[in-house]
């Protein structure tokens, strides 16, 4: 690249608030084109050459594992074709899924951005504009590829395994409970306030349609029927604890025999920061006991990412034990 040729981003565009239209009932849906996102957040002459593609337009809630792999392939596609960076405009509802999904997938040495927004296009305040233009900017700076993918917000940049959706309606809705945003975008340059942490990538299996992970989340008086009835149907069990990584007792003798059948089975916690514990507690339903019963324990990884590592592992024919961290 010479001084003067500006680096080609490709925005993906896959539908959500940062695409919708109002139709002639007053409701949204996702409408707009990657392209036309792009024309209408403003002025980004002198950032990037724009070049944009879509590959789903339907609203966050709408998004799937299968849907997540179709984004990553044509990620793929789009660095093999020699672009600079990729922006992936995106629903709310499931973002923090996607860009951990694109994480476990991907490995490619330019940065890949997740961004969308929380007000509607025809709003007052509009902040689709905004985000794409702070997603742009990071997507060019070529160090970032360094991070895995991140997600891009509010002039914040986060780590594909910590951030998390934490408010339902404010524009400021994404945040990194754990560790923070690893870094920020101002005055159109990207500071960055953490070094990059360990690589989330597995790999891109062939497919994610075939294989089916189940999230179960854990509540006073839980027992073992949601347990039972995962792992009749399902390929893998996430199961988010409580406290460090712990289930009433009931739940834990489903848990023994989901893992005795075949199921593997990862414990994650239901709370917003902080590792699953290893051995503070070994009564039944503690930590240690589920795991002298087969169970893996997630450490770090928040319950909606362990339940997307664990998809992905299964798909590519992966050792359980050999992905989470022990």
């Amino acid at each position: 690249m010479t001084a003067t040729t500006l680096p080609e981003i490709v925005v993906v565009g896959t539908g959500g608030t940062i695409s919708a239209v109002a139709d002639a009932r007053g409701r949204n849906g996702s409408g707009l084109s990657a392209g036309e996102i792009a024309a209408g957040a403003g002025s980004l002459d002198g950032i990037a050459d724009i070049r944009s593609c879509d590959v789903r337009r339907i609203p966050g809630r709408a998004m799937t594992p299968p849907d997540m792999h179709d984004i990553a392939t044509r990620v793929l596609a789009e660095v093999a074709a020699g672009c600079s960076g990729v922006v992936v405009t995106h629903g709310t509802d499931t973002m923090e899924e996607t860009v951990y999904a694109l994480a476990a997938m991907l490995d490619v040495d330019v940065p890949v951005v997740v961004t969308g927004a929380m007000r509607l296009p025809a709003d007052p305040g509009h902040d689709g504009g905004g985000n794409l233009r702070t997603a742009v900017v990071a997507a060019s700076y070529r160090g970032l590829a360094a991070y895995g993918p991140l997600l891009a917000f509010g002039d914040e940049l986060h780590l594909a395994r910590w951030v998390t959706k934490a408010h339902t309606s404010r524009p400021a809705a994404f945040a990194s409970p754990e560790t923070g945003p690893a870094g920020v975008v101002v005055e159109g340059r990207v500071r960055m306030n953490a070094a990059p942490d360990d690589s989330d990538h597995l790999g891109l299996p062939t497919s994610l349609g075939a294989t089916r992970v189940e999230l179960v989340w854990i509540y006073a008086g839980a027992d073992g029927a949601l347990i039972e009835a995962a792992s009749q149907r399902a390929d893998g069990i996430v199961v988010a604890g409580t406290g460090g990584g712990h289930t009433p007792p009931s739940v834990a003798a489903a848990i023994g025999d989901a893992v005795g059948g075949g199921t593997p089975v990862v414990i994650a916690s239901r709370c917003a920061a902080g590792p699953t514990l290893h051995d503070t507690y070994g009564g039944p339903g503690g930590e240690a006991h589920l795991r002298s019963l087969g169970a893996v324990h997630a450490g770090r990884l928040p319950a909606l990412k362990a339940r997307l590592r664990l998809q992905v592992a299964l798909a590519l024919g992966r050792d359980v034990h050999e992905v989470f961290p022990r």
